[in-house]
This record gives C-alpha cells, structure tokens and sequence, in this order.
C-alpha cells in the first residue's frame, strides 16, 4: 500500500509539472488524487505547482480536514472535497487557468468539439456562472451540479476544471480541454466551425484516447517534464 501511495504521489507532482509546462497554470492552480481504497485524498498545497515537492502534499478527508501536512491548503480545497464525495468515479482533479477555454468563459459562445481530441466535450463544455472562487461546501456542490459527469467545466472568467478516473486522464483532459479551445477559436477566425455530431464524437473518443494511448500520452508527457 505504501508502495502505491508513493508512486500516486510521483504522479501527482508530474502532473504539477506538465500542467506548469503546458502553460495550464501559471503560479496559481491545483491537483488531487483519490487514495485507493480510502476515504482520503491527496491535494497540493497553496505552492505554485512548478515548486510544489512531494513531501508538501497534503492528505485531507471527505470533509475536507487536513490529516496529514503541514502548508496550507488551496483556498479552493472545498472545490475538490465535494466532486470527491460526490462521484466515486472521479480519482483526479485539476483545477487550472487555460486561456483560450478562459476567454470561452465570459461569452456566450460554447466550446463544443470540432476535431477529433475535442471529442470528450461532446455537447459543449458547461460553465460555472458564479466568478466567485470555489471556497465554501455550498459553492462546491454548486460545481458539481454544474460539471455532473461531464470531465470539465468552466468557471466564468476564473479558469476551469478537470476531472477522470486516473491522474493521467485528468491531465489528459485539461490539456484537451485548452487544444478545443484554441481549434474553435482559431475555426471561428476563417469561417463557420462544423461541429462534430455526438455520433462522431462516441466514435472518435474510442479512438483518441484507449487505455493504451493514454499510456503513451502519459508516458511522454512525464518524460518531456523529467527533461526539463
């Protein structure tokens, strides 16, 4: 058990890492990860997630206490306390500031899937009305409603959320999220996106992301950072 605590903990600072590297967060932002089997929840610390070291992670229950640890705890921790406690499906979040899905935040234009990696947000993202951060149970559950089992939403001018069964997913999906969003902003520029159907994008989700290739998403976006 102690074996796997370490490597989820590994995971978890190289997401910290490629989401700093990708330019999903800059200073500011957060990543969680379930510990199988428990009902406790490894979340980084108020650190910029380019410095944030393993031994700086905290472990908070369900309720959000801190039961190992000693940095303070995100202001946004009650955001991941409750998608924790809501969804048993859900065994990561990341909680970053993409840009181009930013400015998609505070229009009334949606960002729905137009290639094939966009395929996850098959019938738009949903956003988060409040600009409000997320640092009280009420706003949480809010979010929650908001996201339900979609693997992101947007947070009105305040950056968004990521969510999958695994470390790798969540990353996988926060850098998803910002490639959508950037191909329907540049699709927007020259002429009139062509969505993709929610028949197309079932299909192209099979295909853009099997356990296999998330793997190897992993794997090179772990070894890109290892590099640095």
């Amino acid at each position: 058990m102690e074996t796997k605590i370490d490597e989820l903990r590994q995971d978890v600072i190289s997401a910290c890492r490629i989401l700093s590297h990708q330019k999903l967060v800059e200073g500011f932002g957060h990543v969680s990860a379930r510990i199988p089997n428990t009902e406790h929840f490894l979340l980084t610390p108020r650190i910029s997630l380019a410095l944030v070291t393993e031994s700086q992670l905290l472990t908070l229950d369900l309720d959000g206490k801190v039961v190992d640890g000693h940095d303070p705890a995100p202001f946004e921790a009650p955001l991941h306390t409750a998608i924790m406690k809501a969804n048993r499906n859900v065994n990561a979040i990341t909680r970053i500031h993409a840009r181009t899905a930013n400015m998609f935040s505070v229009t009334e234009r949606r960002i729905e899937p137009v290639h094939n990696h966009g395929s996850f947000f098959s019938g738009g993202v949903p956003v988060f009305h409040s600009p409000q951060l997320i640092s009280t149970s009420v706003l949480g559950d809010a979010v929650v409603k908001t996201i339900a089992d979609k693997p992101a939403v947007l947070l009105r001018g305040n950056g968004q959320v990521t969510a999958g069964r695994s470390i790798a997913e969540a990353v996988m999906m926060a850098i998803y999220l910002e490639e959508a969003a950037e191909i329907l902003y540049g699709a927007l520029q020259i002429g009139t996106p062509i969505p993709l159907t929610s028949a197309e994008s079932a299909e192209r989700q099979v295909e853009a992301l099997p356990p296999v290739d998330l793997a190897r998403a992993w794997s090179f976006f772990k070894t890109k950072v290892a590099r640095k």
